[in-house]
């Protein structure tokens, strides 16, 4: 009976021992959550503020620069109806 009841109490110390490391894991993963979290806000922030805009003024660029090729050598003189063909 005495190794039985010994046997309860390691068994009861063992569970014990595992709620107080668990419990240790769990403030630390809560901890880095937080951290995690306000390093996201940070980049969410940083992406809306700089990179969004910036984004969006390389974007505009890229579209005149890309308009302009298209459209310099056209002239008004290169549309012109051809003659004799409809008749």
């Amino acid at each position: 009976m005495n190794e039985a009841v010994q046997a309860k109490e390691s068994y009861v110390d063992e569970a014990k021992r595992r709620i107080a490391h668990l419990s240790y894991k769990l403030e630390q993963a809560q901890d880095r959550i937080k951290v995690l979290e306000h390093d996201n806000a940070e980049l969410v922030r940083w992406t809306n503020d700089i990179c969004v805009p910036k984004l969006q003024e390389l974007t505009d660029e890229l579209v005149n620069k890309y308009n302009q090729k298209k459209y310099r050598s056209n002239n008004k003189t290169d549309y012109r109806w051809r003659k004799g063909r409809a008749e």
